[in-house]
């Protein structure tokens, strides 16, 4: 028996529990190299750290039991090894974005459980706005961290569809659309736009729509200042404010900024826009 060690003292060089080497056990991953018929003790052998040491980094390194024990008893090559370490270091990474969105989710709750019974932050005016001649680009942002790239993007693609700087300089307003009629966290509905004096010179080419958005008798605003990634703020404002005041919403968010060009701004922690939406009570 010179060459078994007892289970509680390779409990002891492995640095695992009793109980978890049983476990092991019970699921097929480590088994005793002998047990004792008379006894029922268990013995293991020096060779066997080797592979309870491959368990425990393999299960540190975030994998299953059952994923585990499929790396180490399918005789894996290197490659294969490499392969699906590689595809938890994406699962980690995808969880660690989850969980700082989460963060994120928390924080702005937090904020708003702070403000409540306080002043309000923006005013809200009720106001009619003129028909709008639109040249828009529209598309499904999949998460919150995504809009800026696709903004970026999708304002560029707009200038470029409309024949570049010739066109842009017939340009009276840059608008982003919000194709939402109620609060969501994935797969936003906006669409980048550009409102002219006349849609007659526009020659668009690729997917953007040229469209008159009628006039509206009643709109609700509020002017936003300060950084751009706070302009949700002010659309969560401006619901609220529907909503204690028995309004209903009856078209897209409309984003105006009053600052000139998003994709030409220097400063996004100090910008100026409206928030419109069109409403009846």
């Amino acid at each position: 028996m010179s060459n078994f060690i007892r289970i509680g003292l390779f409990s002891k060089i492995a640095q695992v529990t009793i109980r978890t080497l049983r476990h092991y056990d019970e699921r097929g991953l480590l088994k005793p190299a002998y047990i004792d018929t008379v006894t029922s003790y268990r013995y293991y052998t020096y060779e066997q750290l080797i592979r309870i040491h491959h368990i425990l980094v393999l299960k540190e390194t975030g994998f299953s039991l059952d994923e585990i024990a499929t790396m180490i008893d399918q005789a894996l090559t290197m490659d294969d090894m490499k392969q699906m370490m590689h595809k938890k270091k994406a699962e980690l990474a995808n969880q660690i974005e989850e969980a700082a969105q989460q963060m994120a989710r928390i924080e702005s709750r937090l904020h708003q459980l702070e403000r409540l019974g306080e002043k309000p932050a923006y005013e809200v005016g009720i106001k009619q706005v003129p028909a709008l001649f639109m040249a828009g680009l529209r598309r499904i942002v999949p998460r919150p961290q995504d809009m800026p790239v696709y903004r970026c993007q999708m304002f560029e693609e707009l200038e470029e569809g409309l024949g570049g700087r010739a066109s842009i300089g017939h340009m009276q307003q840059e608008y982003v659309l919000y194709h939402m009629t109620e609060f969501i966290e994935e797969n936003f509905d906006i669409e980048v736009g550009f409102s002219f004096g006349s849609l007659a010179y526009l020659r668009p080419a690729g997917p953007i729509t040229i469209y008159e958005i009628p006039a509206e008798s009643m709109v609700a605003s509020l002017i936003y200042k300060g950084p751009f990634m706070g302009v949700g703020d002010g659309i969560l404002a401006l619901f609220t404010w529907l909503g204690v005041n028995g309004y209903t919403q009856t078209g897209p968010v409309r984003e105006l900024h009053l600052f000139g060009r998003e994709n030409h701004l220097h400063d996004y922690n100090n910008v100026v826009v409206e928030l419109q939406v069109p409403i009846f009570q």
